[in-house]
């Protein structure tokens, strides 16, 4: 019997546990970056466009980068295990890209902020994979957003323009 729980009842309690931990970490991450993301809603603009508008008084420009490491996961890796049998998206890792994503973003406007910037223009993403020395080792993917922050002459721009039109 005891044999039984040891070889059988063990590793489903630490597979619970496991599934468990990871789905309150992945709610209080979520958590997180909402309302990190609320912050700068409204206040910084990010654009993918690679040239700054003809009309645009740009007072500062800057490159501004956030980046973050992931490691697998060996919970989401042993669910994904099960559906490579079976086909389709492995939604797991798909939400661990998500979130790593919206954090090296949040990381990026909080540098452009530091700057007082109002705009990031030329917003680009890249990857890279991080692979495990050894075999049984999970590896990783470094996610990497970089831009160039902005600080505008809005208030200027405003002005100029009711001068030249005499108002």
């Amino acid at each position: 019997m005891v044999e039984l729980i040891l070889n059988v009842g063990l590793p489903l309690l630490l597979l619970a546990t496991g599934i468990v931990t990871n789905i309150l970490v992945n709610r209080n991450r979520t958590r997180f970056l909402a309302a990190e993301e609320a912050k700068y809603r409204g206040r910084i603009e990010l654009l993918n466009t690679k040239r700054f508008p003809d009309d645009l008084i740009c007072e500062q420009a800057v490159l501004v980068t956030g980046s973050v490491v992931v490691a697998n996961n060996y919970f989401v890796e042993f669910i994904s295990s099960w559906k490579n049998l079976f086909g389709g998206e492995l939604k797991g890792y798909t939400k661990l890209c998500e979130d790593a994503r919206r954090i090296a973003v949040v990381r990026l406007l909080e540098e452009a902020d530091r700057y007082g910037a109002d705009k990031v223009y030329n917003l680009r993403v890249e990857t890279v994979a991080i692979q495990g020395q050894r075999k049984n080792v999970a590896g990783g993917v470094e996610l990497i957003v970089y831009g160039t922050a902005v600080v505008t002459g809005k208030q200027r721009v405003h002005e100029e323009r009711i001068s030249e039109h005499g108002i």
